[in-house]
């Protein structure tokens, strides 16, 4: 694929793998997210930010890959990282409930109102199980509960899609 066709999803990923990392010793994409979920299940942040990030460069393509890697940033308190690799996810799978779950979390944790009502909104239309919308309804109640005390912030992404001009 030339330059002048590849997509937003194509350079996002070469952004990402631009990078300079070591070569993995295990060439096996699914070991590393295996045992990347395993060291984030087990706290061990850093352990599993280091094995995600090695999936994620052998299968840039992986959603569970791009997904355990953004809640795996989001622990690591890396927001940047966390975002690019949870809009990563969403592009992947627009449709998946625990990505715009994990993504409304991480605009929660930061404190970016429109985002996170966007994303829950998302979340709760793909939500398919009673646990699931109760989830989704726990948040925004936290959500809501912070609101009166929230210094404002700008959400520059809004703010750019009313200043665009209409084609």
């Amino acid at each position: 694929m030339s330059k002048a066709q590849s997509g937003p999803l194509d350079t996002t990923l070469a952004r990402g793998m631009d990078r300079k990392s070591a070569t993995p010793i295990i060439r096996d994409a699914h070991s590393l997210l295996s045992r990347g979920i395993e060291a984030l299940e087990r706290e061990r942040i850093d352990e599993a930010v280091g094995l995600l990030r090695q999936a994620v460069g052998l299968d840039a393509r992986s959603f569970l890959g791009q997904l355990a890697l953004g809640i795996a940033f989001t622990k690591a308190l890396d927001i940047p990282a966390a975002q690019e690799a949870l809009e990563i996810a969403v592009s992947l799978e627009p449709e998946n409930f625990y990505v715009h779950l994990r993504t409304a979390e991480l605009y929660h944790r930061i404190g970016v109102p429109g985002r996170v009502k966007e994303e829950l909104r998302a979340a709760l239309d793909f939500a398919r199980t009673p646990e699931e919308k109760k989830m989704v309804r726990t948040l925004l109640a936290l959500d809501q509960a912070r609101e009166p005390r929230r210094a404002w912030r700008p959400d520059f992404r809004s703010l750019l899609r009313k200043g665009r001009p209409k084609e």
